[in-house]
């Protein structure tokens, strides 16, 4: 059933994007709290909409990430799609793809709206706890991102992904010459008092 809903659900949308004009203009940027973290610390990344060219009601993306490495701990939507009376949130995760899509209802208030959403709002926040050390991304899937107006345009986004480090907190060994230094310290103290 659910497999049906989702294969529905991408349907209803390639054909409402196919109906309706395709316009492009955007950027859904990335952004992490740090560039650099230790294994077992949480990565927080929020994901904020950018130079827009008209008020927006509604988005859908995939974000994309290591699954093994991160481990996805939650995630919230922004408020940008609210204007008081709810908006339409709709998640789904699975093997290092997490699908977000928030929709303003089809009544709001576009002029509240318009002040919800300033240059660079927060579309979601997603938080990781990292599992494994190395080099990591986190990247949007480009065939499945979008914008839409208030006009009922489809706004084709760019993106910006995030980099970012993670180390291991294990403890460092002391130097082997500071060991070396303190077993001839060592020895010349016995030596002396014999």
């Amino acid at each position: 059933m659910n497999i049906f809903k989702k294969t529905l659900g991408v349907a209803i949308l390639s054909l409402g994007c196919s109906l309706c004009n395709l316009a492009h203009a955007g950027v859904i940027q990335i952004d992490t709290d740090k560039t650099s973290y230790q294994s077992g610390e949480l990565i927080t990344a929020t994901l904020k909409a950018n130079a827009f060219s008209e008020v927006l009601t509604g988005f859908f993306l995939a974000l994309q990430y290591q699954p093994g490495q991160l481990v996805l701990q939650d995630f919230s939507f922004g408020g940008g799609f609210d204007d008081g009376f709810g908006s339409y949130q709709f998640s789904d995760h699975s093997g290092g793809r997490l699908i977000l899509e928030e929709y303003a209802d089809w009544a709001a208030n576009l002029a509240r709206l318009a002040t919800q959403q300033p240059a660079g709002f927060v579309l979601a926040s997603v938080r990781f706890k990292a599992a494994g050390t190395g080099l990591f991304s986190l990247n949007l899937d480009p065939v499945y991102l979008g914008l839409l107006t208030a006009s009922g345009d489809l706004q084709a986004a760019d993106w910006t992904g995030s980099n970012f480090s993670v180390t291991d907190t294990a403890t460092v060994p002391a130097p082997a010459p500071l060991l070396l230094m303190c077993v001839a310290l060592m020895a010349l103290v016995r030596r002396r008092r014999v």
